[in-house]
């Protein structure tokens, strides 16, 4: 599963935005009637057999791109003015992965002494 977070959140908010995104994600995911059957059980394979994520950040060229994919799209209230800021991607196949999440970087504290 990759997780994609926007450049601008400051580093402290990130672990809360990623926190109520990926729940809320897993509520989206997981209820059959929102996704077809096959995405469904990707979801579920992935959830069962993989459990594997990975935090991403991006910039806003990076999140527009991800965000075209089936993903969940989180915010915080008090963060960027609450606009969209986290994609949950749907997990899928490696062969299936675009580049826009290959290429991207990982999630690391801009400042690594900010609290």
């Amino acid at each position: 599963m990759y997780i994609a977070v926007l450049d601008g959140v400051p580093d402290f908010m990130v672990p809360t935005l990623v926190a109520h995104s990926v729940i809320n994600a897993h509520m989206y995911f997981a209820d059959i009637d929102k996704l077809c059957t096959d995405e469904f059980d990707v979801y579920q394979d992935w959830l069962e057999n993989s459990f594997k994520k990975v935090v991403l950040r991006v910039n806003r060229k990076e999140f527009a791109k991800i965000s075209e994919l089936p993903c969940w799209l989180g915010h915080e209230n008090t963060t960027l003015n609450a606009e969209k800021s986290c994609a949950v991607v749907l997990p899928m196949d490696d062969d299936e992965r675009p580049n826009v999440l290959k290429f991207a970087k990982m999630w690391e504290p801009v400042n690594e002494n900010s609290n």
